[in-house]
């Protein structure tokens, strides 16, 4: 059986490995590198066996692992799931089974983008001594202590009158002194000699880059498949939980399906 796996993040990686563990091989499409948006987590907590690791050490032992089963690993971006293949920009790939975990998209803000505007922190240039981080919520927070943490001043903006990033986060970020802004919807962007400056209807602001942390929507290839069966895990399935314990188990009772079916 030929195992398609679009997306090599916790979801795709967790259904390769148990698939390969029971004797069936997988190939992993991933258009990046292994691992997924968390390689941009400061710190990832929701695995208490596991302990508190980093994002970039997440990403290290899903290579790990990778290595260690022998997976395969395809770079392209699947851009159509057909019958019995899926598509690439490089060329086509033949498979029985396709399981799509590729996870989510930045909602974006197309008036507010320019050079110096990112949607990941792993994207952010080195050597920026300040960034705007706009959003409110736990993503937005994670990489302000993750910029903070590393020796960049952030700024948090957030359009609305709270946050709703988690409470353990935003202590965190409390005892960092990290600088929140609360009602400061951004108007408008001038990119002048490497600043940004940010004017909301209340103040102005002054940095090195802005990142957008506004929520992501789910992101998937066009499937137009009749007979073909299909998977969906971890965040494209679930955009609203978007939790990386989630993907894994997802991709985990995937992996079973698929292996239950084989076996009938």
């Amino acid at each position: 059986m030929r195992v398609a796996i679009i997306g090599g993040g916790p979801a795709g990686v967790a259904c390769a490995v148990l698939l390969k563990r029971y004797g069936i091989n997988a190939t992993i499409y991933e258009k990046n590198e292994i691992g997924g948006l968390i390689r941009n987590a400061w710190r990832v907590e929701n695995f208490p066996p596991v302990g508190f690791v980093s994002g970039k050490e997440f990403v290290n032992r899903l290579k790990w692992y990778v290595d260690e089963y022998g997976i395969d690993v395809v770079k392209d971006e699947i851009l159509h799931v057909n019958d019995y293949e899926v598509v690439g920009r490089n060329e086509r790939y033949a498979c029985d089974v396709v399981v799509i975990a590729t996870g989510t998209s930045p909602r974006r803000i197309v008036t507010l983008e320019g050079p110096n505007t990112f949607y990941e922190y792993a994207s952010l240039p080195d050597n920026i001594k300040t960034v705007v981080i706009y959003g409110g919520g736990d993503v937005a927070i994670d990489y302000a202590i993750h910029a903070k943490e590393d020796g960049i001043e952030p700024i948090v903006l957030v359009r609305g009158d709270r946050l709703k990033a988690v409470d353990r986060l935003v202590k965190y970020a409390k005892q960092r002194d990290i600088t929140i802004h609360l009602n400061e919807a951004i108007a408008f962007v001038e990119q002048k000699s490497g600043f940004l400056y940010l004017h909301t209807h209340n103040a102005s602001y002054t940095a090195n880059a802005l990142l957008l942390a506004i929520g992501r929507v789910g992101n998937k290839p066009e499937i137009e498949t009749k007979s073909m069966k299909t998977y969906e895990i971890g965040d494209v399935a679930h955009p609203e939980l978007r939790q990386s314990s989630i993907a894994i188990g997802d991709g985990i009772r995937c992996a079973m399906e698929i292996i239950m079916d084989v076996n009938k």
